[in-house]
């Protein structure tokens, strides 16, 4: 137990620098109850390590230079990561041909990472500095010094070709974690089957188990244990760097020297910390990985389950062991999926087993054995099914837990299994109670009916803006990417992190793509009440907001841009506009007609293209403030400098989502 704390305390010091004072909360919490159980001594050594830690995680390997040798460490089609004298580095290449452990000598400048990212899209970015990686480097001329004899993308590739596309798709992010969408990858991922079969490995610990039984004819079960990570080596190789396979095999092979040669000398939560602290000093941004968190807490807070559950039938403790699990991956729930699947928990267990034998049946494909048609043969019921299931489940929308509601949950969940395994049930009872009524309230729609506001959500090189009052949701336009489904990837996670169910009314402003593209998919994956795409249904009031159009000329017109709506409301005391892609020619027309026309936040039209926001307009509206709706490094070059002067000139402040993200003005409102 002592080595376990040790490793927590390592841990919590390498995370400090993502939210300092929670974890020296967290830190405070460990060194009291070490301090509690084992005296000043180790909890002087605990807090040295914390030290350690916080030290360890701001070592930063920075060369200033344009020549560049090193090892390739991961390599995707289109990039590849390099390390190089200590420092990770992001290499673009399209169609990369690397290999890892290839070791290369690349001329190029070293820039700070800088990626395109529309809301709640998956952050690259983010991704990448967890791992370490702070710059990419744009390559000049790259040489190969030499060629890893072991060609492991090349390999993938070469088995995963037996497969049609669908099948290809699947074991590719099971066995390999390549994941590529698709609609059967889509189903599974809506069921929460395949990423929790990914990074809990029990396909694997499944494969091995089998392995050793049938060794366990030929030699002593200890023999045999060993002897089937041989067998799996070639596995091991060709999945590297994936961590979860790394930490079966270190975990395993530390379980089975303590269990041999060292006669149960150290507790399972000790071979853990000793496992943890292996891997930490190898490279600490691996404690910032989910496969690292869920692959240490969840094990040592099974532990706990299983000593307060000793005075239960069998078949009584599996379920609460299960419901306990559930608890304890609900906050990765509510990150990847934005939201809590009811049926969840029944539906898992009953598609495990079947998805389980497909990853058996696919892991016997990598060794030679001809079985592709069997493994597409099972994966034809599992799409079925799952496209079934997905279409009755129901999830409860809602936002991850913010840190600090990770603490709390943490905690309470600590306790929860503390009190229960300790005996304390009236304690246990209580603390129950107080995790259901956190739960409740952070699910369920309670504050929306409190709360007013306006979104101007990031949509890259396109316009959408969400209006919400109390239960009414009104979306002025849904933007549109070509070489995304906004809609699935960016919206719909958005309205589930917003408690959103439906939308009441959609307004579109014009026909151009980037204002409306993503309509037809949200429309067949979102509940739409009404879309209103003519000037003649204006004014239209949805609740206590009236929203009008102010371009009253759209029939004269033949360009798309002219005919654009322009929509105004007024909400929190506050008088928006939204000028969709509304040329000079109708903004002047506008000056004429609606003279008292107020304003306080304007939506620039055209992304701030210069065909649009004249410097009599912006005199004659006076807004408070302007927004920009526009893509991160676009091409177009928006927004234009001209536009820019002409709010600086008349002292509008602006904000733009290419720059910010998604831009949020709210008030709760109590009557």
């Amino acid at each position: 137990m002592i080595i376990f704390v040790f490793f927590l305390l390592f841990w919590i010091g390498v995370s400090a620098k993502y939210s300092f004072i929670i974890f020296i909360i967290l830190a405070l919490l460990v060194l009291f109850c070490t301090f509690k159980k084992y005296k000043s001594k180790i909890a002087l050594i605990g807090l040295s390590l914390f030290a350690l830690g916080i030290g360890v995680s701001y070592i930063q390997f920075d060369h200033h230079t344009n020549q560049f040798s090193g090892v390739v460490l991961e390599s995707k089609q289109n990039y590849f990561l390099l390390l190089s004298k200590g420092e990770k580095l992001y290499v673009y290449e399209k169609d990369n041909k690397y290999e890892i452990g290839d070791y290369l000598s690349i001329k190029g400048e070293k820039e700070n990472l800088s990626f395109s990212k529309v809301e709640s899209q998956f952050d690259f970015s983010a991704y990448l500095e967890r791992k370490g990686v702070k710059y990419e480097l744009s390559p000049d001329k790259i040489k190969i010094l030499f060629s890893f004899p072991i060609h492991i993308k090349q390999n993938r590739n070469l088995f995963l070709s037996h497969f049609n596309k669908n099948t290809r798709q699947v074991v590719g992010s099971l066995l390999f974690s390549d994941y590529d969408s698709s609609d059967v990858i889509d189903n599974l991922e809506a069921l929460h089957i395949s990423r929790l079969v990914n990074m809990s490995g029990i396909y694997l610990y499944t494969f091995l188990s089998i392995i050793e039984f049938f060794l366990s004819f030929l030699l002593e079960k200890k023999w045999a244990q060993l002897a089937a990570h041989g067998v799996l080596l070639p596995y091991y190789i060709f999945t590297f760097p994936r961590f979860t396979v790394i930490r079966l095999v270190i975990m395993q092979l530390l379980r089975w020297i303590n269990k041999y040669p060292l006669k149960e000398k150290f507790s399972h939560l000790d071979i853990l910390g000793i496992g943890g602290l292996f891997f930490l000093m190898i490279d600490y941004h691996l404690g910032y990985q989910d496969s690292f968190i869920i692959g240490f807490t969840l094990p040592a807070l099974i532990s706990f389950i299983k000593e307060g559950l000793w005075q239960f039938k069998r078949w009584k403790r599996k379920i609460i062991q299960i419901f306990f699990i559930y608890l304890i991956i609900l906050p990765f729930e509510m990150k990847y999926y934005h939201g809590l699947n009811i049926l969840i928990i029944p539906l898992q267990y009953l598609f495990m087993p079947i998805f389980t034998l497909f990853a058996i049946i696919c892991m016997l494909c990598f060794y030679k054995i001809p079985i592709y048609g069997a493994a597409e043969a099972l994966l034809k019921p599992i799409e079925w099914t799952s496209s079934l299931f997905k279409k009755v489940t129901f999830t409860i929308n809602c936002a991850p837990f913010s840190p600090w509601l990770i603490l709390l949950y943490g905690l309470l969940l600590v306790a929860f299994f503390y009190y229960r395994s300790a005996g304390f049930i009236p304690l246990y009872r209580f603390i129950g109670i107080v995790l259901s009524v956190f739960l409740l309230f952070h699910c369920l729609p309670i504050s929306n009916a409190f709360i007013e506001s306006v979104t101007f959500i990031n949509v890259g090189q396109g316009d959408s803006c969400l209006i919400k009052r109390r239960d009414k949701t009104i979306l002025i336009d849904t933007g549109g990417l070509t070489y995304m489904d906004l809609a699935k990837e960016s919206l719909i996670p958005y309205f589930k992190n917003r408690k959103i169910y439906d939308i009441d009314l959609v307004i579109l402003t014009h026909a151009d793509y980037d204002h409306m593209g993503a309509l037809e998919s949200l429309n067949n994956n979102f509940y739409i009440k009404k879309v209103v795409t003519e000037p003649e249904q204006f004014p239209i009031k949805i609740g206590d907001i009236t929203f009008n159009n102010y371009n009253s000329h759209i029939a004269q017109y033949s360009e798309e841009n002219d005919k654009s709506l322009v929509i105004g409301f007024n909400l929190m005391k506050k008088d928006f506009l939204i000028m969709g892609d509304a040329p000079i020619e109708v903004e002047k027309n506008i000056i004429k007609e609606y003279p008292k026309l107020e304003c306080d936040i304007l939506k620039l039209g055209h992304h701030g293209s210069k065909t649009s926001t004249c410097d009599e307009f912006i005199k004659f509206l006076k807004p408070e403030m302007a927004i920009i709706s526009c893509g991160y490094k676009n091409k177009y070059g928006h927004p234009n400098k001209e536009v820019l002067d002409i709010l600086n000139n008349n002292n509008i402040p602006y904000r733009r989502t290419d720059l910010e993200g998604s831009i949020h003005f709210s008030n709760y409102i109590f009557m």
